[in-house]
């Protein structure tokens, strides 16, 4: 596999508003990767799963 498919991060933390990225409380971020685009997918999925009883916390998949 090649290292450029390779671009693919998930940011993790909690939020202001869950449904905003740029509202992360930047003390709480946390990032895994670098995947590939499934693989960061399935990562958030499972992230967001792990944590489903905080309204507060979401994954998100970038890409960089």
């Amino acid at each position: 596999m090649s290292r450029t498919t390779n671009r693919y991060w998930v940011v993790e933390g909690s939020h202001d508003n869950p449904n905003d990225i740029n509202t992360l409380d930047q003390s709480s971020k946390r990032e895994h990767g670098p995947y590939t685009e499934q693989q960061a997918t399935e990562k958030a999925k499972s992230l967001i799963q792990r944590n489903i009883d905080d309204f507060y916390h979401r994954a998100w998949v970038i890409s960089k």
